[in-house]
């Protein structure tokens, strides 16, 4: 957060007026790459529509079956391949009944093709039809939020919301801050991303009128961040102390933008400013190129790195995601403690993968046989006393100028044992660690993982 100070010297950051017409050129360049043609919606409207009616008509005591997503909404890319349907059934159904058929519905709907349970609040059936991956979802239909049994439940009125107040001219501006979100990494609301779901976007697009002003207006916010479509929400604002609040217009105690983590919201913020000062398309070419292995034994050779590998084969992509960043937090902890400093860490997975990853930079591999431990002034007599008696030094203790220290002998100074014993104690998925030499030894046996190194690696933010 800015201070009193800073915030005095602070600059507006907007388009400048002779670069409005490159920006026209660029957004004309971009919809035509990204929003879908009119076969395209007319084909997957009847596509949808069939889909409607297969499950309209199967057994079970659903009340109605809708489309639900930016599909249903026409915010949709061109390269969305998914669409979200949602089976409602009455609000007096018991739970037990309520998963009982929902997976029933999910089985029978998916007969002849490829399907899977999903184990999110409660469980689900996806799968692929005709190319496309379906998510059958269960909800309550309920007449208003406050009756709202499962989250899921809010979502017809989500759609009710944005149908009401959204013109079809603001759809494409909605496509649009989508493709830039997904293009910087800051697009899903899932723990994979941490970043702006569906329908945050389309709030921003009805809060600030269209792309380029919601731009302009992020690239100089201040964090915190706090939004309200109607004013008599602005009161809803105090129960939420996230960086970034914007209050769901249909449901005031849920904050939408609280799965966006501060890495994503600064990113947003600056990838903004970058794209102001440069409309292009040239803005969105800047892709990763893909690590060799020479370059990544040259990283090994050069950097000290340590990979960790998790074997999360059958675990649900959320719970993996969830651990690991609990993990890593740990870990970067007690690694700075031990003296070790965390130069660049982050989290690798993909769903369906059997390994997840962890990729830490530090500025060592090894630490010092021994530490000088700093302890109390001699001034301090009970503290002084429990130095002395529980110090375990190898020298000392001993006084300079008003304090005591000694030296100690570290029990761990290689980071591959300082990891196997905070991991003993804290991991609940089976792991292993490798370091220098071994990191291509992990590379030789799983070549799926180069991507990750490639990521890693990569200098700077895509956006620059």
């Amino acid at each position: 957060m800015l201070n009193k100070k800073e915030k005095l010297i602070f600059m507006y950051v907007g388009i400048d007026k002779s670069k409005i017409s490159t920006y026209k050129d660029t957004k004309k360049k971009i919809l035509s790459l990204i929003k879908p043609t009119d076969t395209q919606i007319l084909k997957e409207k009847t596509f949808t529509d069939k889909l409607i009616k297969r499950a309209k008509g199967l057994p079970g005591k659903h009340l109605d079956v809708i489309l639900a997503g930016s599909a249903a909404r026409n915010t949709n890319l061109k390269e969305t391949k998914d669409f979200d349907i949602f089976v409602l059934y009455p609000k007096d159904i018991s739970k037990e009944e309520f998963t009982k058929e929902a997976l029933e519905i999910g089985q029978n709907f998916f007969k002849g093709y490829f399907s899977e349970k999903v184990y999110s609040e409660h469980p689900y059936v996806r799968g692929v039809i005709d190319g496309y991956k379906i998510d059958l979802v269960p909800a309550y239909k309920i007449d208003s939020t406050d009756e709202m049994i499962s989250s899921v439940d809010r979502t017809p009125f989500h759609q009710a919301y944005i149908l009401k107040n959204m013109k079809e001219t603001k759809k494409d501006e909605v496509r649009l801050l989508k493709y830039f979100l997904r293009y910087i990494g800051c697009y899903g609301a899932d723990p994979q991303y941490q970043g702006f779901s569906g329908y945050l976007c389309e709030l921003l697009i009805l809060y600030y009128g269209d792309f380029i002003k919601t731009l302009e207006r992020v690239a100089n916010w201040q964090t915190p961040v706090r939004l309200v479509l109607a004013s008599e929400d602005i009161d809803c604002l105090g129960s939420f102390d996230d960086a970034f609040v914007m209050i769901d217009p249909v449901d005031k105690k849920r904050n939408v933008a609280s799965a966006v983590s501060m890495t994503t919201l600064s990113r947003f913020i600056a990838a903004s400013r970058a794209f102001l000062t440069n409309p292009t398309t040239e803005f969105f070419s800047n892709k990763n190129k893909a690590q060799t292995y020479h370059q990544l034994v040259t990283w090994v050779n050069n950097a000290p790195l340590t990979t960790i590998e998790f074997d999360v084969d059958g675990l649900v992509k959320d719970i993996v995601w969830s651990k690991l960043r609990k993990y890593l937090t740990k870990l970067s902890a007690h690694l700075e403690n031990q003296k070790f400093s965390i130069l660049k860490s982050n989290i690798y997975f993909e769903e369906k993968s059997k390994y997840a990853y962890i990729i830490l930079m530090t500025d060592m591999l090894t630490l010092p046989k021994f530490e000088k431990a700093i302890g109390p002034y001699v001034s301090d007599i009970t503290n002084s006393e429990k130095f002395i008696e529980n110090s375990k030094a190898i020298y000392g203790p001993f006084i300079k100028d008003e304090r005591w220290y000694c030296i100690k002998s570290r029990r761990f100074v290689e980071i591959k044992d300082v990891i196997d014993d905070f991991a003993h104690l804290h991991f609940d998925i089976k792991y292993e660690v490798f370091v220098e030499q071994d990191i291509i030894k992990l590379y030789t046996k799983n070549t799926e993982i180069m991507p990750y190194f490639t990521d890693f690696f990569y200098p700077r933010e895509n956006f620059l």
